[in-house]
């Protein structure tokens, strides 16, 4: 019946142009050919808008026959010189060695649970050379997502959330925005120097192993929001695996971006961010980690430009006013102050001796600051918790840190306590 009715719409529009053609179904093998025979319609009725927003039988993206994309019906100019958004959903990509000429016109491609290689989906990504926006949703490669053969020199917006990927490596000179979601994974964006706005939620990932990535392969960002789910904040000096295998890729490299974890505060590093100017940090906090929350030192001290720093608690109830971890005293004098820092925001303020003293130490080093807010609400997430705090504690955790802040602020800086 969707078979019969969709070749009676098709067919009341033959010889007409139609500028954006959607099939959304269940697929099973025997929708192939028609599929097929629709895609040729759309391409010979000049659509610049198609989409096969495809769902699996029974709910199961990762099993199951693909629907396999047609690439040899694009053998010629005419065919896909109007074609400037694509939308794909549980297909599979498996273009021809020979004879597939690539997407020159395309601006806009979505792939949702795409079934294909590294080297087949470099392939298509680099025939598309006028790309400007790439969105990829639920692609699990489990291989790289590399594009370095052809750069793609109009992308500016880049999507990637739940794939299964070993590294992302991309060459993006004009790349404006980079949305990532899923478990940490080492990320380089070569000659992104207009890099704007990322987004990143690494899940799983250590904290300064997330900002060490992001410092080696995005160190041109200017608004930067990160945001660690069930992260571990690691004293610096432990020596880990990961602290050798990125040593040792170092030394390959003739130590170029070589990161050695001597101190806990610092990241021996030649680079930094140089035109971070926002940040946005958002932490889930386990009890386990209060005493190392001052650790976000280092994330200031490689970003020397910064002049607005928000950081977002969300923790459990017993986050409040805990009172393991060091002092700000025993922190290593800072060489260069904050100087350009300006404005500080900390949500999620429980009262606990981290978070006051990363506030105390931000204050101390930034002479411009203009205003600091500290808001005991957390804005990470709108779930309801059990053991919502009462007034009083909201009252009391403020309170700890009024006095101090207001004799370290300059006259004219405004203090706002939430």
């Amino acid at each position: 019946m969707f078979i019969d009715r969709v070749n009676a719409v098709l067919t009341k529009h033959s010889g007409r142009a139609v500028d954006q053609l959607e099939i959304k179904f269940i697929f099973e093998t025997k929708l192939a050919d028609h599929l097929n025979n629709w895609i040729r319609f759309a391409m010979s009725a000049h659509t610049e808008s198609l989409a096969f927003d495809l769902a699996p039988p029974n709910n199961f993206p990762d099993y199951g026959d693909h629907y396999r994309f047609p690439f040899e019906q694009f053998t010629d100019n005419k065919s896909v010189s109007c074609l400037a958004c694509l939308q794909l959903s549980f297909v599979r990509f498996e273009p021809p060695p020979t004879g597939f000429i690539g997407f020159p016109n395309l601006r806009k491609l979505h792939l949702h649970v795409v079934k294909t290689t590294r080297q087949d989906l470099e392939s298509v990504l680099c025939s598309c050379v006028n790309l400007e926006w790439l969105s990829l949703l639920r692609c699990h490669l489990k291989d790289e997502m590399k594009v370095v053969l052809r750069p793609l020199s109009h992308l500016r917006y880049l999507h990637v959330v739940h794939c299964d990927i070993t590294k992302i490596e991309f060459d993006a000179p004009n790349l404006s925005t980079f949305v990532y979601d899923g478990p940490y994974r080492p990320i380089t964006l070569h000659h992104a120097t207009k890099l704007e706005n990322v987004r990143f939620w690494f899940r799983g990932a250590v904290f300064q192993h997330a900002t060490a990535s992001l410092l080696n392969g995005l160190p041109d960002v200017q608004n930067l929001t990160l945001q660690l789910g069930s992260q571990r904040l690691e004293v610096f000096y432990i020596v880990t695996i990961f602290e050798l295998w990125f040593s040792l890729c170092c030394q390959s490299c003739n130590n170029a971006c070589c990161f050695i974890f001597q101190s806990r505060w610092t990241l021996n590093s030649p680079r930094v961010f140089c035109h971070l100017r926002h940040a946005q940090i958002l932490l889930i906090i386990h009890r386990e980690d209060s005493d190392k929350i001052l650790y976000l030192v280092s994330f200031l001290r490689v970003a020397p430009f910064i002049e607005r720093l928000e950081v977002h608690f969300h923790g459990l109830y017993t986050l409040w006013f805990a009172t393991d971890g060091p002092s700000r005293q025993e922190i290593p004098p800072c060489e260069d102050k904050y100087v350009n820092l300006k404005d500080v925001r900390v949500t999620g303020f429980k009262g606990a001796r981290g978070q006051a003293e990363f506030l105390m130490h931000a204050v101390e080093n930034a002479p411009a600051i203009e205003a600091v807010t500290v808001d005991t609400a957390q804005k990470l997430t709108d779930a309801w918790d059990p053991d919502e705090p009462t007034p009083s504690l909201d009252s009391a955790a403020l309170d700890m840190v009024r006095g101090p802040l207001l004799k370290r602020l300059p006259p004219n800086a405004k203090l706002s306590l939430i």
